[in-house]
């Protein structure tokens, strides 16, 4: 289990093996602040110890706001997601879109007690050189933009795409980039950033393409308001290849 970067917190990167015929490789999120089970009639967190299930199978041990499982193989078709504590108290099922056989997915649990959600992105194809993508994963936001910047002198902000919510929007940077910075908002407005280096300490240029990573991932999500049990957002980034 890892956990998004955001705010300094530390991350790992996630990639998958092409999927067989009739699976397809899933990576799962939690981007909901806090995921509500009543309790005696009461909306209650579940605890730390919460855990996920796909398909009543378990691929996730740790699901808290901001966590991220590696690519899994999964059977192809929809999943239905129930995250649950060990007191017994479950949040779902909540079910995906249908998921291709030979394709690569994240879903995204996101939303507030009792409106919560899966978001299915169909992950981008390999690219040719460095990418920056925007997972849009904030029910509280319609729209969001998201760009580029110069991370040793956090200048030169460069607004690169946008994405509604609910969608992916992926753009090419070149054959190969450094001093990347990616944020989402817009330069005058910035809602977060992320850098290479904050997610790997190993990439000290913030350089893509680093060995086989190639891509920035920005993921915006509902921002944390009551104090969860998470790291703080609401942008989080991963690298991906």
């Amino acid at each position: 289990m890892a956990v998004l970067a955001g705010c300094g917190s530390s991350s790992s990167s996630s990639s998958a093996i092409p999927a067989q015929s009739g699976t397809a490789d899933v990576r799962f999120i939690d981007g909901a602040p806090l995921l509500d089970a009543l309790n005696n009639g009461v909306p209650q967190p579940l605890g730390l110890d919460a855990y996920l299930q796909a398909n009543a199978q378990t691929v996730a041990s740790q699901f808290v706001y901001g966590s991220m499982t590696p690519f899994e193989r999964m059977n192809a078709g929809t999943l239905a997601l129930t995250a649950r504590d060990t007191l017994g108290f479950s949040v779902g099922p909540l079910k995906s879109a249908p998921l291709g056989a030979g394709k690569q997915y994240t879903l995204i649990v996101v939303g507030s007690y009792p409106n919560y959600q899966v978001l299915t992105f169909e992950e981008p194809g390999a690219g040719k050189g460095a990418q920056l993508s925007l997972y849009e994963a904030s029910p509280s936001t319609a729209q969001a933009g998201f760009g580029s910047f110069a991370a040793s002198s956090s200048s030169q902000f460069k607004q690169l795409g946008s994405a509604k919510f609910g969608t992916l929007s992926t753009v090419t940077l070149g054959t190969s980039v450094s001093n990347l910075g990616g944020f989402v908002g817009t330069p005058g407005h910035l809602i977060g950033v992320e850098t290479p280096q904050g997610i790997n300490p190993f990439d000290k240029r913030n350089a893509l393409p680093f060995h086989a990573i190639e891509r920035l991932s920005l993921f915006l999500f509902d921002a944390d308001t009551q104090g969860g049990s998470g790291p703080p957002g609401p942008v989080f980034g991963s690298l991906d290849k």
